[in-house]
């Protein structure tokens, strides 16, 4: 465990010991009763184990824990770390509780996440590129990586590739997966177990630190002081980490301030739901990977792709919903028709009856990988403007509103600008095919 021979140990803390005596930090009879008698037990990173007697003497230890670490830095010519334990918690100490073990080095990776069955599209290209490119090139860039968004978005498969990717081209290195929960329940029972020094070590001999819902960090302070530690060190080395959250860094509630200032200093990459397009690729991709001969229009998969696009998990389990009541009934094709009556009693199944103003934003911020407030802001990138002008022309279309109360409904906007959107999607309809093509889909979503 041990970086250094017992003889090197034992020197070490005889010249750490010379010190504080010549120092005169403690009265002569409580050195020579609760002092002298220890032993250093390991150093390893910075980090010191100190063995004491009696708890009498670990508790005169802990209370003066700067003197011992003052010291032995002196002795060491570098800052020093120092835990103290009991001489009869050494077994303890050295054998590391094996489920901590398990937790730490257990190969989690899935197989079946890897960078050439993720499906890329306008709502994750940059953190797909971002992911591949810290796998390739770890710490170089990057660093640390942490990508955000909704669950069943993609996180944890970007975070599984970089794993099976430097498993497959660099079998040397040391990739450690853990789920943030997880990592607090080692960090909690390897404190109670005394070996918190040994599952440091071992986490700071990663070549890769993979955390998935960092988020959840923040029901463990004393989790939160290790990890900033341990965080720190595998910076200082170049070693790549990668974090998963549901939020963007800056919006973390109860995790320290210091810790969020290190996690925007690298890259922050976002994830939406999918696009149409993305969506639809998704199912494609789903089908191939089933092995199986699946006779299925592809105007169902687009019907899904436009139903059910809120994330990744949703399009897989209706597609598998679609398949199993496909095997049960044994339709000869799986046509449009067979799929709208599979799905008509699920709430999200559309029809064009009762359509509404609230409809018509969901149908299109799904289609465009949206959400409500984006589409409703000043925003005026091409994605988002192109949506609301399209919104806007559902809404003065099928629901015959007022130029004016369709305005009220979109950040209280004047008829004027409301007019200007209807008319530039009336004409962009006519002149681009992918432009109507998309309005089309939108409005084969509300059931039209």
């Amino acid at each position: 465990m041990s970086n250094y021979s017992k003889n090197s140990l034992q020197l070490i803390w005889q010249k750490t010991l010379e010190q504080i005596q010549t120092g005169a930090f403690f009265d002569t009879s409580i050195f020579h009763s609760y002092i002298a008698d220890s032993k250093l037990y390991d150093i390893s990173n910075n980090s010191a184990v100190v063995l004491t007697s009696t708890f009498v003497s670990q508790q005169v230890f802990e209370k003066n824990a700067q003197i011992i670490e003052n010291v032995l830095s002196d002795v060491m010519e570098t800052p020093m770390k120092v835990t103290f334990c009991q001489k009869k918690d050494i077994k303890d100490y050295s054998e590391m509780n094996e489920e901590s073990k398990k937790i730490i080095l257990e190969d989690k990776l899935l197989d079946k996440y890897t960078f050439d069955n993720f499906v890329v599209g306008h709502s994750n290209r940059e953190s797909q590129a971002a992911a591949l490119s810290c796998a390739v090139n770890p710490g170089e860039f990057f660093n640390p990586l942490f990508i955000y968004g909704n669950s069943g978005l993609g996180k944890t498969h970007l975070l599984h590739a970089i794993g099976n990717y430097v498993k497959e081209h660099s079998p040397e290195k040391k990739v450690i997966y853990i789920y943030s929960e997880d990592f607090i329940s080692l960090i909690v029972n390897s404190i109670r177990d005394k070996t918190i020094e040994e599952v440091k070590r071992i986490i700071e001999e990663a070549d890769y630190l993979l955390i998935d819902d960092i988020q959840r960090l923040k029901q463990g302070e004393r989790s939160q002081e290790i990890f900033f530690n341990l965080y720190n060190n595998l910076f200082a080395k170049g070693k790549q980490i990668v974090l998963t959250s549901d939020i963007h860094p800056t919006e973390l509630k109860g995790i320290e301030n210091r810790l969020i200032s290190r996690f925007t200093s690298g890259l922050s990459v976002g994830i939406d739901s999918p696009e149409f397009e993305t969506s639809l690729a998704i199912l494609q991709k789903k089908l191939e990977e089933r092995n199986e001969q699946i006779l299925i229009e592809n105007s169902v998969l687009e019907y899904i792709a436009t139903t059910y696009s809120n994330d990744v998990r949703e399009l897989e389990g209706n597609l598998n919903k679609l398949i199993f009541k496909a095997i049960l009934y044994n339709p000869p094709i799986i046509d449009l028709d067979f799929a709208i009556l599979a799905f008509k009693d699920d709430p999200n199944h559309k029809s064009p009856g009762n359509l509404s103003v609230s409809k018509i934003k969901k149908a299109v911020c799904d289609f465009y990988g949206l959400t409500r407030t984006q589409l409703e802001s000043k925003t005026k990138t091409t994605n988002v403007s192109n949506a609301r002008h399209i919104a806007i022309y559902l809404c003065r279309k099928h629901l015959d509103m007022p130029f004016a109360k369709i305005g009220a409904e979109f950040g209280g906007r004047d008829h004027s600008t409301i007019i200007t959107s209807y008319e530039k999607v009336s004409k962009l309809i006519k002149e681009k095919e992918m432009f109507a093509s998309a309005v089309s889909k939108i409005e084969k979503k509300l059931g039209f």
